[in-house]
């Protein structure tokens, strides 16, 4: 069997070995585990979802809460205006 490199000390092990001789590392030879995939997925997938959140958060603030008020206050302009006539 070939030998790779164990996942948590790099010492030389073979694809078979259901631990590392040298420190103990259960599978030694698989990457990276499912449960920590899916850890770095979800770390990934929170960080776009609060910058997204975040990006439309700011642009309601400060684009959307500028336009709402010119909108709301030209009509009370307006209707000023013809009651004092």
């Amino acid at each position: 069997m070939p030998l790779v490199p164990c996942r948590a000390c790099k010492h030389q092990v073979d694809t078979s070995a259901e631990a590392c001789p040298r420190c103990g590392a259960t599978d030694p030879a698989k990457k990276i585990s499912r449960q920590q995939r899916e850890f770095r997925s979800f770390i990934v997938q929170t960080v776009l979802w609060v910058t997204l959140l975040g990006t439309a958060a700011w642009y309601g603030w400060n684009v959307g809460i500028p336009m709402l008020r010119q909108i709301l206050n030209k009509p009370v302009a307006v209707e000023q205006t013809q009651s004092e006539k």
